[in-house]
């Protein structure tokens, strides 16, 4: 929820609270629909170019967010400093410019780190007097998870983007500040494009990138649409599989095995889908973005520093990625750009392992793992069924599955036997013990039947196992879907809850209504009921039914209808993390 600023005396404009409140709306779409992790905030920073009577030298418009004013006192003295050296106004413009936004970023660079987050600074606004800056902030964590490049200028010296998220921040602020430059804003998106239109605008920003890499004289930067083309076109009624590097022609790790006496354009796209034909996880299209040289193998080790060779891997009908170093950068889908992530969440995946198989170790968890990744490439899907009790099970089911003789695998051989229908038994040690197992289990009313029969058979399997075994099962679904069965809640800190409870203790004596902070605490209550015993979900009904009765006198009649809180079946001490 979100609350105007309680007074107007640091207006700077008009539709100065509107446009902050649209601007983050903004933002938390954009973001948020990328990777939810990210909790975007947007703050309205303005400094006055020339201190002045009465005026604040410096405003924050952000009602959400703790940054006290008196941090950014620092922005007068770096006026004050200014003001000594007479410069004509243009450049007194351009130099403050550059002075306050410098100094903008050291001051939210002290709490960068405190509160794990990161800040990007649009460039400014003149309006009524005061430069006014966007600043989006972004959870810090979150952002280190994603492969970057290293290099941000080409070798001409034009700033590029190291990573897809850099080119989506860069679209966004560019965005915010142009919404600043409209005087009236009646509208309430005050941003000129969609969130389609931005995702995609950072997708072809990013993709310049890639397209430098192949160094032609005459680039067109045409690849991010070259590329939905080709992904969207069949041959013969078949999808397009297939890579394609991009590099310069005469690059050092790249050999050509059959080279093309008349290139093919990248934008005659029927014929380059026609040659993707030709193309496998060996043999690659070679392009420098602009022209097809023909086909290649790379070879020798690849310097990754350089940033110098990039892959497009077409992986279906309209699906296609980009990596680097075999790390995968951006992934398309029916022309719309996304953050790659991996299909399940790794740390979620060794959390469960961890709190199931208890004793089991890093080396365990790590071969788990690839064979997990291997699986999931699998197109029709399959389950991997990993229990204490692989062998029992194998014996158990042998009339509805293949038992085989006990075997180590690893993920050189996974693809092969999921190939046909049935599940994986294997131990937290990938000791397969069964393949193609038809699962069995009684009826339950914890089954889904939006999905398909793969995963409503394991839920099954799972509900019978549960108290026989330590079980886990990834399901696989053919249409992309990826589950982990039992789906657990990460855990937490006991001590959060008691804290939080402290804090709204507290909260019913104080002498005024602080709403904000009473509506954020029960937000949390609210988000992490699950974990919540009995005794602390009374505890906070009362403190909830107090505080309001306390200040119902005082509204302004407007309030937030809470629920009441109950404990939750599922809930066990498990979900707490130990220490």
């Amino acid at each position: 929820m979100i609350e105007a600023t309680e007074t107007c005396e640091n207006l700077i404009w008009e539709h100065q609270q509107h446009c902050q409140i649209s601007l983050l709306l903004a933002a938390e779409e954009l973001f948020n629909s990328l990777d939810e992790r990210l909790g975007p905030k947007v703050l309205l920073i303005g400094v006055l170019l020339k201190p002045e009577g009465d005026r604040p030298f410096t405003v924050i418009e952000c009602p959400e967010c703790d940054y006290p004013l008196h941090d950014f006192r620092t922005l007068k003295s770096t006026a004050i400093q200014m003001s000594l050296r007479p410069l004509p106004p243009d450049e007194h413009y351009h130099s403050a410019d550059t002075a306050y936004m410098a100094e903008i970023q050291r001051i939210l660079r002290t709490y960068a780190t405190k509160r794990n987050k990161e800040h990007f600074i649009s460039s400014a606004l003149y309006i009524n007097g005061y430069l006014v800056y966007v600043v989006l902030e972004l959870n810090r964590k979150v952002l280190n998870t994603y492969y970057y490049l290293t290099k941000d200028s080409s070798a001409s010296g034009h700033r590029i983007s190291r990573s897809f998220i850099e080119s989506v921040i860069s679209v966004y602020l560019d965005a915010s500040a142009n919404a600043l430059k409209v005087k009236s804003q009646p509208e309430f998106n005050v941003l000129s494009k969609s969130r389609d239109e931005l995702v995609s605008k950072a997708g072809n920003d990013f993709m310049t990138t890639v397209s430098m890499a192949g160094q032609h004289p005459n680039s067109l930067h045409v690849l991010y649409d070259a590329c939905n083309t080709i992904s969207s076109l069949k041959y013969e009624g078949a999808e397009g599989f297939g890579k394609m590097v991009i590099a310069r022609k005469n690059h050092p790790n790249v050999r050509l095995t059959m080279e093309l006496e008349n290139p093919i354009h990248i934008k005659d796209f029927r014929k380059v889908r026609k040659f993707l034909e030709l193309a496998d996880h060996k043999q690659l299209i070679l392009s420098d973005s602009v022209l097809i040289y023909g086909l290649c193998r790379l070879r020798g080790k690849y310097n990754n520093h350089e940033e110098s060779l990039f892959v497009v891997s077409f992986t279906k009908h309209f699906h296609w990625e980009v990596s680097h170093q075999d790390n995968v950068m951006i992934a398309v889908s029916f022309r719309m750009p996304a953050l790659y992530s991996e299909k399940i969440n790794r740390e979620k995946f060794f959390s469960s392992l961890k709190r199931l198989f208890e004793g089991i170790d890093k080396t365990q968890l790590n071969t788990l793992w690839d064979i997990t990744m291997e699986a999931t490439k699998q197109q029709h899907g399959t389950i991997l069924a990993i229990s204490s009790a692989a062998e029992e099970e194998a014996l158990r089911l042998s009339s509805q599955c293949f038992k085989i003789k006990p075997i180590k695998i690893n993920k050189d051989i996974v693809h092969q036997i999921t190939s046909i229908d049935g599940a994986l038994l294997i131990d937290i040690d990938c000791t397969c013990h069964a393949i193609g197992v038809i699962l069995d289990g009684i009826a339950t009313a914890n089954g889904d039947s939006s999905r398909g029969a793969r995963y409503n058979s394991a839920i099954r399997y799972y509900e019978y196992m549960e108290k026989k075994a330590q079980t886990l099962l990834v399901v696989i679904s053919e249409d992309g879907i990826i589950d982990l069965i039992p789906n657990l809640k990460p855990q937490i800190k006991r001590s959060m809850i008691g804290r939080k409870i402290n804090e709204l203790a507290k909260l019913s004596k104080t002498d005024r209504f602080l709403r904000k902070n009473f509506n954020s605490l029960m937000d949390f209550f609210q988000e992490n009921d699950f974990y919540l015993s009995q005794q602390e979900c009374t505890a906070v009904n009362k403190l909830r039914r107090d505080i309001e009765v306390k200040y119902k006198d005082g509204s302004d009649g407007m309030r937030m209808i809470w629920d009441n809180l109950s404990p939750h079946i599922g809930m066990n001490d498990s979900y707490y993390l130990k220490g």
